[in-house]
């Protein structure tokens, strides 16, 4: 049980000021080999054929996934990292050590978060990943925290059309 949720958005607005002084390194799709993408297991359905696409265009993808006790477990032929919101995670609403430091060794060109606004403890996760290309979906009430924001309005989750609008920007970046 999660005493507070106040510790982790104060550490995680912190976290959001930062990201704009780290160091920043635009790629363009073609420059990417390597992709973590942050995702929610009651969404795997979704973003399996967002994978599966980005493994058919030769990339590696690391998938970190956020599970809550009543989710089904994503069955997937690759490896992957479950952060379980009962085991994983401590009292203060942190990720533990060891998550942390599980995500963070993994080095990546591009990370994408398809995790909504409300999840925090992935949010923090990628926040601190040093990753120098982060893309996530930007919502009214957020602020700036990726490196290459997908504007969603009225607060909507579709993930098919967040994925389809990075690999077009992807694409614009390599064609200027």
């Amino acid at each position: 049980m999660i005493l507070s949720k106040i510790f982790i958005r104060n550490s995680m607005r912190s976290l959001t000021k930062a990201a704009a002084s780290r160091q920043h390194c635009y790629r363009a799709l073609n420059d990417v080999q390597y992709v973590l993408l942050l995702c929610e297991a009651k969404d795997w359905q979704t973003i399996s054929p967002c994978i599966n696409h980005l493994k058919a265009q030769g990339k590696t993808v690391h998938v970190c996934v956020y599970i809550r006790k009543n989710d089904e477990t994503p069955i997937w032929d690759y490896a992957y990292l479950l952060v379980e919101a009962e085991s994983d995670v401590d009292l203060w609403g942190f990720p533990k050590r060891n998550i942390r430091n599980q995500l963070n060794s993994l080095m990546v060109d591009m990370l994408i978060d398809f995790t909504g606004s409300e999840q925090t403890v992935m949010r923090y996760l990628m926040l601190q990943h040093p990753s120098t290309f982060k893309v996530g979906a930007k919502y009214p009430a957020d602020e700036n925290m990726y490196d290459l924001s997908i504007v969603m309005k009225n607060d909507a989750r579709d993930i098919p059309f967040l994925f389809d609008q990075i690999l077009n920007y992807l694409h614009a970046i390599r064609s200027r």
